[in-house]
């Protein structure tokens, strides 16, 4: 018994890790379905991850790892072997490295022990203010941007790689010709095989944006049967608009809709008022327009997001003619 409880610690580091294999994955699984001790670490050590990535992170993610370490000290005093505890702090090292980008996301797990693998789900959310970068069990790579989750479930890169998203999403997908891999919207589905993509959807806002960086992606409804509507290129901006049902693709640089990924945003003739729905996931504040010139004027450029939110606001004010007043969590802009 004591071998197997040091097979399934190891399996746990390895899952967390992202390097588990899809034979070992599934051993896992089977062995947290034959035993309520394992259940109960498991769904712990998700807990424990959880609560890991919360929003605190962002706001501390500039110390060391040994603090990350008397976190951990804290776990649930049922768990008496030294070696459970050792491993808890070699699996938050593996984690740490592995979100090395220092955002705060958190991450939710439902029925493991359900026999089916749709039923099995995970989801990845990056809070207001943060961003997130996640290595899918078939070693694809997406980043969440702020205000956006992610799920898929236990199935994924077995039967099918289905994904939901709602937010904004930065995909290199893997290639598998076997299993296309789809994004689902609320609006549209993004089928592909392998390629890198950027697409936007938040709830919230009027348009459905996909970026196409390489490759080629089908872009289809998300209304069950809908035929796929437009097959996209490199260099490639497609705009749904939610009201009109309508489509509409331009040649860009699509490369400057993932810049949010490195800290950045890029705007071409985006209205203020556009610009200031990113500025509000970003900083975590609202930002409320007073004057309906200002929201309707048009900025092109590039904003660094290590500067403040009154930094950015006076970058993007090019007559200076702003006039800011922040009363609590809130800026109003005015005119002079």
């Amino acid at each position: 018994m004591q071998k197997e409880n040091k097979n399934f610690e190891d399996l746990m580091i390895d899952y967390f890790s992202g390097s588990i294999s899809e034979m070992d994955q599934q051993y896992l699984f089977d062995l947290i379905k034959s035993s309520s001790d394992f259940k109960i670490q498991f769904v712990e050590m998700v807990k424990l991850r959880a609560i890991t990535f919360t929003a605190q992170i962002e706001s501390e993610k500039k110390k060391n790892y040994n603090l990350l370490i008397d976190q951990i000290s804290t776990v649930p005093t049922f768990y008496k072997s030294s070696s459970w505890l050792g491993n808890l702090r070699r699996i938050a090292a593996i984690i740490t490295l592995i979100i090395s980008v220092s955002v705060a996301s958190y991450y939710v797990y439902k029925d493991i022990t359900s026999q089916d693998d749709s039923t099995i789900c995970f989801e990845t959310f990056a809070p207001l203010g943060s961003q997130t970068k996640i290595i899918l069990p078939d070693s694809t790579i997406v980043w969440i941007n702020s205000g956006s989750s992610l799920k898929y479930n236990q199935a994924f890169g077995k039967k099918d790689r289905e994904v939901i998203l709602a937010g904004e999403g930065y995909f290199e997908v893997k290639i598998d010709k076997t299993k296309p891999f789809i994004v689902h919207t609320d609006s549209l589905n993004v089928n592909v095989l392998g390629t890198i993509f950027n697409v936007r959807a938040y709830k919230e806002d009027d348009n459905v944006i996909v970026n196409l960086f390489k490759g080629s992606v089908n872009v289809s409804l998300s209304k069950p049967g809908s035929a796929g509507l437009h097959i996209m290129k490199p260099n490639e901006k497609l705009v749904f608009s939610k009201q009109t049902k309508k489509i509409e693709s331009s040649e860009v640089s699509a490369s400057s809709s993932a810049l949010w990924t490195t800290g950045k945003l890029c705007f071409v003739d985006a209205t203020i008022e556009q610009i200031s729905k990113d500025l509000e996931r970003k900083y975590s504040m609202k930002i409320r327009i007073e004057n309906e010139k200002i929201k309707k004027e048009l900025f092109s450029g590039s904003l660094n997001l290590d500067l403040t939110l009154e930094e950015i606001l006076s970058y993007i004010d090019v007559d200076k003619k702003f006039k800011l007043n922040q009363v609590g969590d809130t800026i109003y802009i005015g005119i002079k």
